[in-house]
Parts: C-alpha cells; sequence; structure tokens
C-alpha cells in the first residue's frame, strides 16, 4: 500500500511542477504537450552546445591554446547547465515545497507524512535530473569524446594561487621573498631577473639559468622607447603629435586621402585602424618570422593599408603602427631606427646593453630561450619591425630606464606619460604605456620569440620592477605573473603563488571514458548546486519569516533569485583565461562563481591536479548545499504543514480609492486596470517577464561595460565622454525596449484564472479592435513607457539636451513599432485566454531575439551618425514615422477584417482545412 501510494503521489508532484490549470481545455488537463516543449527546448539548447565541439582542438593547436580552449568550453557547458537548473528552479517555485493544497487533500488520507516527503523529494530529484540530461543529450556525447580524444602532451602551468600577505617590502627585502617564493619554481632550462628600484634603491636578482647581466629580447617593450623618442622629436620642435606620418615617410608611397589622415599620436596609441601585424610577414616563417622585413616590405603594405584615418578608429593593438612610427621617426631625424635609439635614449641613460643588433660579447650574454615543451627557440632578428618589439637589453639597462621614468626630470617623459585615451575599462594608454588607474601603475609586457618581459613603474610610490624570463608563453605568461607578484610585495598585499603544477598527458581510450565520466558528474553536481541553493532560499525564508508575511516577500525573492540568476550568466564572462582563473582563486567578487568552482572539480575528477583550490570549493559548496537543503526540506514537513493549517494564505488587502486612472473608454480602461491588476499579483506572470527585463539588463550592462562591446559599437574615442557613453546606451536603451514588450507581451498569452474571463464575455467586451486598442494602451503602460521614462532620465542626464530628445524621439518610434509588430493577429484580451501547449515557437523567439540584438548593433551606428546631423535625424524620424504608421493601419485593418469574437480559448489547428470554395463559404452539397 505505501508502495502504491508513494507511486501515485510520486507521479503527482512530478507532473505538478507545471499548473494544468492554465492549460487549454483541448489539452485535455495533460502536460505531456507542455513538457514535450520543453524538451524540444532542452534539445534545441543542447544542439548548440554540442555543435563548437567538431572544432576543438588539432594536432597544430598549440598546448596552451588547447588548454586554454578545452577549459573555455567546459566553463561554458557548466555555466549554462546552472542558468538552465536555476530557472528551472525559479519557475517551479511553488512546486518544490509542500502548499496548502498538499495539507487540505493530503492530510484527511490515511498517507504518512514520510510518504509524502519521500514523494516529494524523488519527484524534485526526478524533474533536476530530466532537466540536465535532456539539456546534454547531445553534448554529453560529444564533449566527452571530443575533450578526452584529442591527445595533449604534458604541460606545465601556474598553480593559480595566492600566497599570505606580508608587510611591504624594499628593494633589498624582497631578495628573501623571491628566493623562497620564486627559485623553487622554475625549470632547469628557465632563467629569470628581476630588477626593483624603491625610494632610489635598486637590485638586480638573477635565478636559474641566468645571470645578473643576461641578455634579452624584451618584445613590445620596445614600444615603449619608440613612443618616448616621438616625445623628445616633439620637444625638439622636429615632429608634432598631430602631424599626418605621410609627412614623414618616402614621397609617392601613399595617396593622400580624401578625408583625415593617420597621425603619428594615432600610431602611438594603437588608433590609427591599422592591423595587429603588416599582412606581409610571413608568420610561418621558421626559425625568424621578421627575418628580412625591411623598410621596403614595411612601404608595399603602406601602400596597400593607406594612411587615411577611419571615422574614430577603436583600440587595435598594432605592431605594424609602431613599426611605422619608428622608421617614420628615423627618416625625419636623417639616421636609421638603432642609431636614433642610442643617441637619444639608451646614450644619455647609460644603457650600453639596450641595442637592436647584439654584437658577439652581447651575443655571449644572450641567455638561450625554451617553448612550453622545454625545446630551445632560436632568437628572432627584427629589422623594420623593430620599433615595435625588437630591442634587446638587461634589467640592469631597463631599471636605468625605469629610473627615469620615476623622475620624469625631462619635459619628454613628462610628455610621454600623458594619458590620452582608453584601452578598457579602468586602464588607459599614455604613448606606447599603459596605466592602471586603480593604482597609478605604468606598465608594459612583450613577448618575441621564446622570450617575455614585463615592467612597470609608479611615480607617486616612487617603486618600479622589471622582470625578464626566457620561456615562452603558456596559460599565463610567467614575467607577467612574477611582476604581478613583485608589485604585491612591495605595496604588502597579496602574493600571487609562482608555483606551478603539471598537467600530465591525455589520450586514448580510458581517457574518454573518464572525461565522460567527469563530464556527467560535474554537470549533475552543478545543477543540484544551484538548484539546491534556490531551495535554502526559498526554504529558509520560509522558516524565518511567519507564514503571512512569507507569502509577501516569496515572490520578490523569486524575482531577486531570477535576475541574479540570469544577470550573473551574462556578466561573469565564459572564458577560463589564465588571468580569469587567478582572479577567481583570490578573494574578490569573481571568487564567489560557482561556475568556476565546478571547473575546478571536472579537472579533477579528469585527473588533472590543475585548478585544485576551486574543486575543494565545489566540494565543500556542494556538501554545504545539500546538508541545508536536507535540513529545510525536513523542517517544511515538521513546521510549514502546521503554519498552513494554523495561518491563512489570504492576507487583508490595504485600503483606500483606486489608484489608477481611466484609459479611455470604459472597456479600454477594464482592459487596461485589468493587465495592470493582474501584473502587480501574479507571481508567475512577474517571474516570466522578469527573465526577459533579466536579459535586457544583462545586456544593457555587458553593452556598457565589455570593452569589446565598446568596441564593436562606439564609433568614438573612449577619451570622448559622449562617445564613450552614447553608443553602448543608445544600444542598451532600445535592447531594453525590446526586451520589455517582448517580455509583456508573452505574458499576456499566460491566463491569470480562466474561471475570471466570463466577465469580459458578458459585458459584451467581444469585438476584437476595440480589445486591440486596450491591449495596445496596457503594453505601453507595463513595458514602453517605464523603459523609455527610464532611459529618458539617464539621457538627459547624461548626455546634451539636443542628443537626447533626439534618441528618446527614436527610442519611442521604435517602442511603437515593435508594438504593432507584438500586436499584430493578437486577437485576444492580456491574460484572459487559456495557453495550448504546442503553438509558442520557443526556437522561433530564441533566434528571434538573437536577430533582434545584431539589428539593434548595426542601427545604433547609423543613429549615432543621425544624432550628429540635423538632417540626417530628420530622415530617421520621418521614416520611422511611417514605418509605425503602415504597421498600424497593418494591424487594424486585419482585426477590422475579422468576423470572429475575441479569443478566449486558445484552440488547435483543425487537422481538415476549409477551402470555402462554394458562394457563401460553407460546404457544398449534393
Amino acid at each position: 500500500m505505501t508502495r502504491l501510494q508513494f507511486r501515485i503521489l510520486y507521479r503527482e508532484f512530478l507532473f505538478r511542477m507545471v499548473d494544468l490549470e492554465l492549460l487549454s481545455t483541448h489539452a485535455m488537463g495533460d502536460a505531456n504537450k507542455l513538457l514535450g516543449r520543453f524538451a524540444a527546448l532542452l534539445i534545441f539548447i543542447s544542439l548548440g552546445l554540442a555543435v563548437p565541439a567538431l572544432g576543438v582542438g588539432g594536432a597544430k593547436t598549440p598546448p596552451a591554446l588547447r588548454l586554454f580552449v578545452a577549459w573555455s568550453a567546459e566553463h561554458v557547458l557548466i555555466a549554462t547547465t546552472m542558468l538552465v537548473v536555476g530557472l528551472f528552479a525559479v519557475l517551479s517555485w511553488d512546486s518544490t515545497f509542500p502548499d496548502r493544497r498538499d495539507v487540505l487533500v493530503l492530510a484527511p488520507l490515511p498517507v504518512r507524512a514520510r510518504t509524502i516527503f519521500l514523494a516529494k523529494v524523488a519527484a524534485v530529484a526526478t524533474a533536476l535530473t530530466l532537466t540536465v540530461v535532456t539539456l546534454h543529450l547531445l553534448g554529453g556525447i560529444i564533449w566527452p569524446f571530443a575533450l578526452g580524444s584529442q591527445g595533449t602532451i604534458e604541460i606545465t602551468v601556474p598553480a593559480l594561487e595566492y600566497l599570505p600577505a606580508m608587510p611591504p617590502l624594499d628593494a633589498a627585502g624582497i631578495k628573501q621573498a623571491l628566493h623562497r617564493d620564486l627559485a623553487p619554481n622554475l625549470s632547469p632550462e628557465m632563467g629569470i631577473v628581476v630588477g626593483v628600484i624603491r625610494n632610489g634603491q635598486r637590485r638586480v636578482y638573477a635565478y636559474g639559468k641566468a645571470r645578473p647581466d643576461s641578455s634579452y629580447q624584451i618584445g613590445s617593450i620596445s614600444k615603449t622607447f619608440t613612443g618616448l623618442l616621438l616625445a623628445q622629436m616633439v620637444e625638439q620642435g622636429k615632429v608634432s603629435l598631430d602631424e599626418p606620418v605621410r609627412d614623414l615617410i618616402p614621397s609617392g608611397i601613399v595617396q593622400k586621402p580624401a578625408g583625415k589622415e593617420v597621425t603619428l599620436l594615432d600610431l602611438a596609441t594603437h588608433r590609427s585602424g591599422f592591423p595587429p601585424m603588416p599582412d606581409n610577414v610571413d608568420v610561418n616563417h621558421k626559425p625568424n618570422p621578421g627575418a628580412g622585413y625591411n623598410a621596403e616590405h614595411l612601404y608595399h603594405f603602406v601602400t596597400r593599408q593607406g594612411v587615411a584615418r577611419p571615422p574614430n578608429p577603436p583600440f587595435i593593438y598594432s605592431n605594424a603602427g609602431f613599426s611605422l612610427l619608428g622608421e617614420a621617426l628615423a627618416n625625419r631625424a636623417g639616421t636609421t631606427y638603432p642609431e636614433l635609439l642610442k643617441r637619444e635614449i639608451t646614450g644619455p641613460l647609460g644603457m650600453p646593453d639596450t641595442v637592436v643588433a647584439l654584437s658577439a660579447e652581447q651575443r655571449q650574454r644572450l641567455i638561450p630561450a625554451y617553448s612550453v615543451r622545454h625545446e630551445p627557440r632560436d632568437a628572432w632578428q627584427l629589422d623594420a619591425l623593430a620599433p615595435a618589439g625588437g630591442i634587446n637589453s638587461t634589467a640592469a639597462d631597463l631599471l636605468n630606464f625605469l629610473d627615469a621614468q620615476l623622475k620624469a626630470a625631462t619635459p619628454a617623459i613628462r610628455l610621454s606619460h600623458q594619458l590620452r585615451n582608453d584601452m578598457a575599462p579602468g586602464t588607459r594608454i599614455a604613448l606606447a604605456w599603459a596605466h592602471n588607474d586603480k593604482d597609478g601603475i605604468y606598465w608594459h609586457n612583450g613577448a618575441l620569440s621564446a622570450y617575455t618581459s614585463h615592467a612597470f613603474f609608479n611615480p607617486k610610490e616612487q617603486y618600479a620592477a622589471v622582470v625578464l624570463s626566457n620561456q615562452a608563453i603558456s596559460l599565463l605568461t610567467f614575467s607577467d605573473l612574477a611582476a604581478t607578484y613583485v608589485k604585491q610585495r612591495l605595496t604588502g598585499e597579496r602574493a600571487t603563488s609562482l608555483a606551478s603544477v603539471t598537467v600530465p598527458e591525455t589520450g586514448g581510450g580510458l581517457t574518454v571514458i573518464r572525461t565522460f565520466a567527469a563530464y556527467w558528474i560535474t554537470m549533475l553536481a552543478a545543477g543540484a548546486f544551484i538548484f539546491c541553493c534556490v531551495l535554502c532560499l526559498q526554504g529558509l525564508a520560509a522558516q524565518l519569516l511567519p507564514r503571512r508575511v512569507f507569502l509577501r516577500a516569496s515572490s520578490y525573492l523569486q524575482l531577486a533569485a531570477f535576475c541574479m540568476i540570469v544577470s550573473v550568466y551574462a556578466l561573469q564572462g565564459f572564458l577560463a583565461d589564465g588571468s580569469t582563473l587567478l582572479a577567481v582563486s583570490g578573494d574578490g567578487l569573481l571568487s564567489w562563481s560557482p561556475t568556476y568552482w565546478f571547473l575546478g572539480l571536472f579537472q579533477y575528477l579528469t585527473g588533472s591536479p590543475a585548478l585544485a583550490p576551486l574543486a575543494r570549493r565545489a566540494a565543500l559548496g556542494l556538501i554545504a548545499a545539500l546538508s541545508s537543503t536536507a535540513v529545510v526540506y525536513a523542517l517544511s514537513y515538521l513546521r510549514t504543514l502546521r503554519k498552513i493549517v494554523e495561518e491563512p494564505d489570504i492576507v487583508p488587502g490595504a485600503g483606500g480609492r483606486n489608484w489608477l486612472p481611466p484609459f479611455g473608454s470604459t472597456v479600454h480602461t477594464a482592459i487596461v486596470q485589468f493587465s495592470i491588476r493582474t501584473l502587480a499579483r501574479s507571481r508567475l506572470h512577474r517571474v516570466i517577464l522578469a527573465f526577459y527585463l533579466a536579459m535586457g539588463f544583462a545586456f544593457m550592462i555587458l553593452l556598457v561595460r565589455t570593452p569589446s562591446a565598446q568596441q564593436a559599437l562606439t564609433d568614438t574615442p573612449v577619451s570622448d565622454t559622449w562617445g564613450q557613453l552614447k553608443t553602448p546606451l543608445l544600444a542598451a536603451t532600445v535592447a531594453m525596449m525590446g526586451f520589455a514588450i517582448i517580455g509583456t507581451r508573452v505574458v499576456f498569452s499566460i491566463p491569470l484564472d480562466l474561471r475570471g474571463n466570463w466577465i469580459f464575455r458578458v459585458t459584451g467586451a467581444r469585438r476584437v479592435p476595440e480589445c486591440l486598442t486596450g491591449s495596445r494602451r496596457s503594453l505601453i503602460m507595463l513595458a514602453a513607457a517605464p523603459v523609455w521614462l527610464v532611459s529618458a532620465a539617464f539621457c538627459l542626464w547624461l548626455w546634451p539636451w539636443q542628443m537626447a530628445t533626439g534618441h528618446l524621439l527614436i527610442l519611442a518610434l521604435i517602442g511603437l513599432i515593435l508594438m504593432e509588430l507584438c500586436l499584430h493577429g493578437f486577437h485576444k484580451l492580456p491574460f484572459t485566454c487559456s495557453y495550448l501547449p504546442g503553438k509558442s515557437q520557443v526556437h522561433l523567439a530564441v533566434l528571434g531575439t538573437l536577430a533582434l540584438l545584431w539589428i539593434i548593433t548595426l542601427s545604433v551606428r547609423y543613429e549615432r551618425q543621425a544624432l550628429d546631423h540635423p538632417s540626417l535625424l530628420a530622415q530617421v524620424v520621418i521614416g520611422l514615422t511611417v514605418l509605425w504608421a503602415a504597421l498600424r493601419w497593418r494591424t487594424s485593418a486585419h482585426a477590422r477584417s475579422e468576423s470572429t469574437e475575441v479569443e478566449f480559448e486558445d484552440l488547435e489547428s483543425p487537422a481538415i482545412q476549409v477551402l470555402g470554395l462554394s458562394r457563401d463559404g460553407s460546404w457544398p452539397t449534393t
């Protein structure tokens, strides 16, 4: 008997994850269709997740890059799993804990509380498992095979951990810390040199195969020398920052463009529009890709590229631009770049070992370089590319250079420190030097062949350091990691660990089997964690709050959980690169992201020692979530059931007059007020609308904060406040308007209570055009107007009123156009028509949303130009007005042509269509 009761209750609890009362009678109260649509959506997502697995890795892919791609892919899969399961947990908010129906229906029956408890737990666990399995139905097979079958060699990566903080150290005191934390973590072939300056005190420390006077190729730190050469020649009156580069190269090389030209400042701040590398460099040339690339080759590239300055070019890190800058400066000085470097910088600063071409003696001190596979690499000899990365130097010489930067005794050095443009949020660029706004540090790093380097200085705190390494870039550049460590020890912060771990070689059938097991265990564990977190939030609120207070607060907790899950998914980023993983291992906000914890668990289960601290966090978090859920579930059956019986669910409403104004005729007012009150009272509708609003909010934050999004949309230099904020926020407000209108239109189709639609039937609200007008006004009040008003407040606060007014006018027209598109064919009253599973094409809605975002990305660029030209703005406004008028006429005409009444019941399409061949449209008779 108990088993039969368990099976019956288990099935009822499982299928009651969806409220069957909302379904159309034509669905016959069966949730199979609805669950089938949900499963189809998850399979559709699974297909999208599985396709990228076909292009993962490759035999020629560098090991570090292959590892980075694999980790990033795994993180995306884990994050998506937690998003889907989290949304499912929030949507089933009212079905996972005992409610009033459980008490009123089951309590009088001879069923043990333990049976009800176990059936509810089993139903929840089944729903969770089915969700994860369906989501990974395709990816759970393809991804483990793709990740496990691609054999990888043994690779050493940073441990990505933090060491305890210490009191701030000086240049001499840091020696002991480096001896303890750096020296033991070097591979046998590595050689590291660290130079430190603190308040005039200088020290150089060498470890491994290096000596204090070992020479290194410093890569892109060479750009800071080229930037200083530019500043010096500006101070000498030989050039100006806004001088076109065409004036400094031989005549006839490139034609004068029709518009603005690329200037020397554009080249020095990576805003020339030039690509990262000249397109005629043979990057596959072994062993030296830059060998033989001289000024003639560079000029051939410039001839094809041209020197026309793109309209407000974005930041593009360009070796090609700096190579041309160095060549142009040498031409104006009437000498070669190496000679100009010696005459203007290295000679006066006493830097004899800082040269482009090494002497025989210096070549003897050039430390050999090694790849991540511990294979020797030849040093590269650069010619025309030397101003961008071809200088050789020692730590002692670079300390002379950094000491001059700290003192800033010359006008040229001070000019080279002036900040020009933004590189990324919180980072700006001077003449080649990058500047961290948070700590006031100027820095630049470099990589050439297998040599890596990093130099930084802080003029305010009077410290500087340089780190030179002879090992190629791995997951994290070791010189960057060591430089960060040195800076943290100088300032007394927690320091990044310089230890490393070895990721073992993989490949073969056993690896595939182990990866398959690790994949499914990780996805199920990640899903269980987020599901339990949502249950804990709800369960703790139910235990700590009085029953009536909980009923009021529950919907807001549900909305908060919904928005948080969606926003965190969109904002945390997906790339699992070294810097991100290092931040996750720290104590900032990113360290609280559980998606990265389960990435560590995935690595642990596959046998990799990498990310072990994150795996420990995942295990502890999962244990805590499961234990807390078990406690709150047990308490819900011990205490919540009693609260449900003893305390009423119905809470008296606050008295007062009607706070809603009329919205036209009585029918229109009834429809609008009914819609507003429904959304204010119905938790289900608010949650679904919150999903769309959270997506819009997350997209808005991405546009405003993500550098890549800004570079994709912004047409002006980021240093310009109007340009920096305008274009991303233009797209953000339009996207928010679109998500709000589409989301509101979606919830219009979900009924509040089918037993209430008879009120509109008996009042005579049956004519489609009249009801369409009421629905249109409801959409304005609930979606378009609130978004427009909030956008107006921000735009008028941030921008000139002329620009803000123009955008708000365009935004209003876009909102009206979207409304007409959404209401075309909508012959229902909001919240009153039953829902028929199978009619909504969710996958088409997803594709449509992606298309909408793509259209927004393109359209705001055109709007950006229109706002700067009144005549063009007028054309845009007139065009949008005409489009809106045409769509409104089309929607109204379609509504007037309908002979039927307003729909109060969602009907399936008939299996047999009537052709209507007779004159009166009836069936022909014989």
